[in-house]
């Protein structure tokens, strides 16, 4: 009689079938559009498209506005004389689209026929526009260092935020680069070329906090600047702010020098994350509404691209290549994402595990 098989000890048992891994977040390509002006390839620094459409406008350094139907086989933009030069800053609320630009200005058009409603006059470049989540207000932020809170749709000025340095540590000219609002609109980040950001209210426009972020600025002995915080966001609880540029190099913005990207409790000032690769600035970053990544768009410089960064901002889950990128518009889901660059309009989808 053949022996009966030994019973099983919990060493040999079978280990249960390992759970399914979430599917990879991933970054699509979905089309691209080249963009030419009497066969050159003009840049295009501004970009934001009317959402849950593929209608996006673009303003570029011919001081034309564009607006494009990505959805279109083959896209016809229609353009219009909007600015002097260079257009910089785009919003849209829900009456107006809201631009600025080099030559001073910032400029609400109707958003229907396209005609020019006001413009009101800054005393330097006004570099970038933002807008507050409910559409109600809007941010600019000007080369005289000051930041302009106004109505979103009567252009009403409600505060200027002076709190920024007009010189660099070196006695150079500084810039006001960015802003952002915090996601329940109370709050405004603005970012200079030294290295640093300032929180605001915007209910009374008083400055409650300054971060200092020194590794994204420097200079040299020829009198050249370098580097300086390109771009802002708020985490989607409000509680910290991913700055993005790059780690300025000793001789160059570019050459010896890492892609950067930082992200800081702005209470306390202290740095939560620091994130590096590559040889370009960081020109845009932005959150995932509910905080599962940070996006990071790649501009001037070697090989930039999009790179998803994990919510800790230590380490890439996805990226996908770009050309020289100046500006992102990311929807409200972060499921799509357009960029504006030296000659073309691209659309990209963005898939993230549920």
């Amino acid at each position: 009689m053949a022996d009966s098989p030994a019973p099983k000890d919990a060493a040999t048992k079978e280990a249960p079938a390992a759970a399914a891994k979430p599917p990879a977040v991933e970054i699509k390509n979905v089309k691209t559009f080249e963009l030419k002006d009497d066969k050159l390839k003009p840049d295009y620094y501004s970009i934001v498209a009317v959402p849950d459409s593929d209608l996006v406008f673009v303003g570029g350094d011919t001081g034309k506005i564009l607006a494009i139907d990505m959805a279109a086989e083959k896209p016809t933009p229609t353009a219009w004389d909007a600015h002097v030069s260079f257009v910089t800053g785009l919003v849209l609320t829900p009456k107006h689209l809201v631009s600025s630009g080099s030559d001073h200005q910032v400029i609400w058009w109707d958003r229907e026929t396209r005609e020019r409603v006001r413009a009101i006059p800054h005393p330097k470049w006004v570099r970038h526009l933002s807008l507050s989540r409910d559409g109600k207000m809007i941010a600019s932020v000007c080369d005289d260092m000051v930041g302009r809170l106004w109505d979103a749709e009567s252009g009403r000025p409600l505060h200027e935020l002076k709190g920024h340095a007009l010189r660099t540590p070196y006695d150079f000219v500084s810039k006001l680069y960015a802003s952002a609002f915090s996601p329940d609109g109370k709050l405004l980040a603005t970012v200079d070329q030294a290295g640093h950001a300032l929180i605001w209210e915007t209910a009374t426009g008083r400055r409650i906090a300054a971060v200092h972020a020194p590794f994204f600025y420097t200079h040299d002995t020829n009198g050249h600047t370098y580097g300086g915080i390109r771009s802002v966001d708020f985490s989607p609880d409000g509680q910290r702010i991913a700055l993005g540029g790059n780690l300025a190099g000793d001789t160059s913005t570019i050459l010896r020098s890492n892609a950067l990207i930082q992200v800081f409790d702005w209470r306390s000032g202290k740095l939560a994350s620091d994130f590096r690769g590559g040889n370009f600035f960081y020109e845009r970053v932005r959150f995932h509404h509910q905080g599962k990544w940070l996006l990071g768009m790649g501009g001037a410089g070697s090989d930039p691209k999009l790179t998803l960064i994990d919510r800790d901002g230590k380490s890439p889950v996805a990226e996908a290549k770009l050309g020289l990128m100046f500006d992102l518009w990311l929807s409200e889901n972060a499921d799509v994402c357009f960029t504006a660059g030296r000659g073309s309009v691209s659309k990209w989808s963005i898939s993230s595990p549920s």
